[in-house]
């Protein structure tokens, strides 16, 4: 078997209904396909047993969050490669997968472009050409757009103290361990970008980063909390109005009186939103 897919869901009908349509539509077909259900009470388990002869194994059962549930798929899986494909998340196209296995693969890792789908629009993503391995101390990397080898996995697989960054923590470990990573020029897949707790809980976000510069031997994970500190720095000024509408007015304001008329107007509004 060249590739298990492995999908998990809870209480996502509507998302397990997609994906299902994006793996059953492939038109390369040397994959098994493994379903980890968290114990859904949605009508999730009933469309499982009403397309069971698609999976090769299926549980519904409790679990202990996102990366026990994958570590169960990866437990049961016995293809070459393995592809997370989660509920809600979606082959590209239906080629997707005769794109990627076509030729002779040597990579570890293999991986491509993705696409975020956002409530208004979508966001084409390319992933990087080169430098991988460096790449991923510095920014996440989509996992649904990844196949991974095996062996890899079965012998370490997601770290389950972690809440959502147990992925991330997994490449950093592949690149220290001078595994390989090869790009294959495709969009592999889609998935929605606002939900899940990684787009939702930015404080448990930030706690896990700062989590993962703790494996990391000590200088690196020195630079990397430095390099950390100024990205938040980054963000709260995009995400405070006040210095937000200064960088604005003093780039682009006819005069500086009119900057700082409008100066003032912002701050005048601020205080009245907090006052009352």
């Amino acid at each position: 078997m060249k590739l298990s897919i492995i999908t998990i869901n809870y209480n996502n009908l509507e998302g397990l209904k997609r994906t299902y349509e994006s793996v059953v539509c492939q038109t390369w077909t040397d994959y098994e396909w493994i379903v980890i259900d968290g114990g859904s009470t949605d009508g999730s388990r009933e469309f499982i047993e009403e397309h069971q002869d698609k999976f090769a194994y299926w549980c519904s059962e409790p679990d202990k969050g996102v990366y026990n549930a994958m570590n169960k798929g990866i437990a049961m899986a016995r293809g070459e490669y393995f592809n997370f494909m989660n509920s809600g998340d979606c082959f590209y196209e239906a080629q997707t997968l005769e794109n990627v296995f076509r030729e002779p693969l040597t990579g570890d890792l293999i991986y491509g472009d993705w696409i975020r789908i956002y409530s208004d629009h979508e966001e084409f993503k390319e992933a990087p050409k080169d430098g991988f391995h460096a790449i991923v101390f510095f920014e996440n990397v989509c996992h649904q757009a990844m196949f991974i080898k095996s062996e890899i996995l079965k012998s370490k697989g997601y770290d389950e103290n972690l809440k959502i960054y147990a992925d991330w923590k997994r490449w950093m470990d592949m690149s220290l361990d001078g595994q390989t990573f090869q790009k294959v020029p495709f969009t592999i897949c889609m998935f929605e970008a606002e939900k899940g707790l990684s787009a939702t809980e930015f404080i448990i976000r930030n706690e896990e980063i700062l989590q993962l510069y703790d494996y990391l031997p000590r200088e690196i994970g020195l630079k990397m909390r430095e390099y950390h500190e100024l990205r938040m720095k980054e963000w709260e000024y995009q995400h405070n109005p006040l210095i937000s509408e200064i960088i604005r007015i003093t780039v682009h304001g006819p005069s500086y009186k009119t900057k700082l008329i409008h100066l003032g107007m912002v701050i005048i509004n601020m205080i009245e939103k907090v006052f009352g």
